[in-house]
């Protein structure tokens, strides 16, 4: 639910040290983790990347043609920390930007991206710790309005605080809670937190498990357990955040390569035993792979969700 085929910071372009891997070599090293993961039984993924954060919409098209995987892309602009000079100036001048998002946004997701045809699934929402400046709530307006004009739900990024700050502004310009998952919510051990944004009605994200750096797993886990036990099993969406292929060289090259070889398999083979260890149910463990992000898609509520698994129903039937 929260993973990326290619990653590039605004300026990596103009690092002349970096050897520039072109289209085809993003597409095989794709393809590799695609096929890992169609061989251990999983058929889709979403990859929120936003447009300025080096979204290749040729590698994703390319790489779900070779593989026959579902991949699910999103249509956003990133918070202003990481934003590029365009949008920096764009959002921060025109008075008028919020409408040029949302009819950007409502563009590609009624009419595909260029000449692709491919239409986006999410509108990305990013925000740094609040109070959010005019930038985030430009974006955050714009993806409400486009939202509100095409039915397409919101996935979110955050710095694992402030989610229910970011929840409370899309929701009053008429998005729904269960149409939002709130991102990287994982980035902290606050069960107050994580509950407040569950009761609101929305979905959150443990989707950075293996970012030890940012947080580490094993407070991660414990986290999801104390959620799990306490009844939000249905709110829940895990993922990785994993980068395949990240352009340039940002940071040290002992990062760059630490974010090459982490594995969307992750969660499957090293965190789920530690769950059920904890006394996570199996089950519990398949909706939240598998469940809940159709509940999201389909626009179920969790409380829905709740009850039709109580009742035996699987979702959409």
């Amino acid at each position: 639910m929260h993973e990326h085929l290619v990653i590039g910071f605004t300026g990596w372009e103009g690092d002349t040290l970096y050897n520039r891997d072109g289209n085809r070599d993003m597409v095989a090293a794709c393809v590799d983790k695609i096929e890992e993961l169609k061989a251990n039984g999983y058929s889709s993924l979403v990859d929120p990347c936003p447009n300025d954060l080096g979204r290749n919409i040729d590698v994703m098209g390319e790489t779900a043609a070779r593989t026959g995987f579902n991949i699910m892309f999103a249509v956003g602009v990133y918070d202003e920390k990481y934003a590029g000079a365009y949008w920096k100036d764009k959002l921060a001048t025109d008075p008028d930007a919020a409408a040029y998002l949302t009819e950007m946004y409502v563009r590609e997701i009624e009419d595909g991206v260029g000449s692709t045809g491919l239409r986006p699934a999410v509108i990305k929402v990013a925000c740094g710790p609040g109070p959010f400046p005019r930038h985030e709530q430009v974006a955050m307006e714009a993806a409400a309005a486009a939202s509100v004009a095409t039915g397409t739900p919101i996935l979110t990024h955050t710095e694992g605080v402030d989610g229910d700050l970011q929840l409370d502004y899309l929701t009053s310009r008429g998005i729904p809670a269960h149409r939002v998952i709130v991102g990287h919510c994982c980035g902290n051990s606050d069960h107050d937190y994580h509950s407040r944004i569950c009761d609101a009605g929305a979905y959150i994200g443990f989707d950075r498990f293996g970012l030890e750096k940012v947080h580490p797993d094993s407070e991660r886990t414990a986290s999801l357990a104390a959620m799990v036990n306490a009844g939000y099993t249905p709110h829940i969406i895990v993922s990785h955040d994993c980068v395949f292929n990240l352009r340039g060289q940002m940071g040290s090259k002992e990062r760059v390569a630490a974010a090459h070889t982490r594995s969307p398999l992750h969660f499957e083979r090293t965190i789920a035993p530690r769950l059920r260890e904890l006394g996570v149910s199996q089950s519990a463990i398949d909706s939240m792979l598998t469940d809940n992000p159709r509940a999201y898609f389909e626009g179920v509520t969790p409380e829905q969700a709740k009850r039709q698994m109580a009742q035996g129903h699987s979702i959409g039937s």
